[in-house]
């Protein structure tokens, strides 16, 4: 194998595979990220068996060949390099040679044919929805994915297909994030359940927000490929929780507040709220909320202008829990809807089901 490439070209695909190296791998060669050379092109793949991240650039090919290297090695030197200058990758025997200005330096390989074969023959279902869309259907939910081990479905999103929308569902026991965008098309209607690593590392590859995206599944395998990287992921496989039996429609209370007035009055309280939950509590009555929040090193309290429907209420808030959901609306007033003090908050749109957030509240004497 002998070739040369742009150094920055290789740079950043190196910065786009190197995130599917496997952190601990059962397998050395789980570590290294695979250089194939054929035609007038070098594909860089690396892989944890969860994931598999791919990426093809430009090449001035002298002799075709396959090699393997250790990935976090591999990076670290190739972004250490000028970006201006061109590289020659040669393969010998003592390892990889890396040829740059007048210098060089070598690289063990490892054992390519133990490296995972990656099949791309996935074709059964699709979908294709803008890039800006699509990232913020992920960005807008998968924060209320569960990091629990014990939990493997729910550190993953529920992506339902249907009727031309995409909703993209997230729970971890104590919130619930949905998010719902119109599609451009899809093979038809289906639901599949992708981890939240998955979906986020995809975000970070989209580049162009007017381009589209198209996302492929077969059987337990989702495929997308983005300007010349092949991002490859396993699905998560079991039955979801039926979230819509979590949701209720029926409200005692509805509040109608400024997203950024509630948001920096909870962030002040959270300040003075020292205790393990962080506990943040919402006095609400007519024409005003008061978020306050007390522990043994101060206590503090802000009037927030509102608008209500119904009862006066008290309840309270794990603070990030509420404010995880209130920071991924764009809306300039965010509408609350109660029950009692131990029912879900849910948070919706005034107009439309664009969103909908659900969150737990925290028992407390008042």
């Amino acid at each position: 194998m002998k070739v040369i490439v742009s150094a920055s070209d290789l740079s950043s695909a190196v910065s786009k595979v190197v995130k599917a190296i496997s952190s601990k791998p059962v397998n050395p060669v789980l570590e290294g990220i695979k250089l194939s050379v054929k035609g007038d092109e070098l594909t860089l793949i690396a892989t944890d068996t969860e994931i598999s991240i791919e990426k093809t650039i430009p090449a001035k090919t002298f002799i075709e060949g396959e090699t393997v290297v250790q990935g976090k090695l591999f990076s670290d030197f190739v972004k250490s390099l000028d970006s201006e200058e061109e590289i020659e990758l040669f393969l010998l025997e003592e390892g990889l040679k890396i040829s740059y200005s007048s210098s060089e330096g070598y690289i063990q390989t490892l054992n390519v044919e133990e490296f995972p074969i990656i099949n791309k023959e996935i074709r059964e279902k699709s979908f294709t929805i803008k890039q800006k869309d699509f990232k913020e259907l992920i960005l807008k939910s998968s924060f209320a994915c569960s990091q629990d081990e014990a939990r493997p479905l729910l550190k993953g999103c529920l992506l339902e297909i249907e009727d031309g929308f995409i909703s993209s569902v997230a729970l971890d026991g104590f919130r619930l994030a949905i998010c719902k965008k119109k599609i451009e098309e899809a093979t038809s209607n289906f639901k599949i359940i992708v981890s939240s690593r998955t979906l986020n590392e995809i975000v970070r590859i989209l580049e162009n927000d007017n381009d589209v995206i198209t996302v492929v599944v077969q059987k337990n395998v989702l495929m997308c490929e983005i300007d010349g990287t092949v991002f490859i992921s396993r699905l998560l496989e079991g039955e979801y929780i039926d979230y819509k039996n979590i949701i209720k429609n029926e409200f005692l209370s509805v509040v109608r507040v400024n997203k950024a007035q509630l948001l920096k009055a909870i962030d002040r309280a959270s300040i003075m709220a020292t205790d393990k939950n962080k506990i943040v509590k919402f006095d609400i009555k007519e024409g005003y909320m008061t978020v306050y929040a007390n522990s043994e090193v101060g206590k503090m309290s802000e009037n927030v202008v509102i608008n209500i429907e119904g009862k006066d209420l008290t309840i309270a808030f794990n603070s990030k829990f509420i404010t995880d959901c209130i920071k991924a609306i764009d809306d300039e007033f965010i509408n609350l809807h109660f029950n009692t003090k131990i029912n879900p908050c849910v948070i919706k749109p005034f107009y439309g089901d664009d969103y909908l957030y659900l969150v737990l509240p925290l028992r407390i004497n008042a």
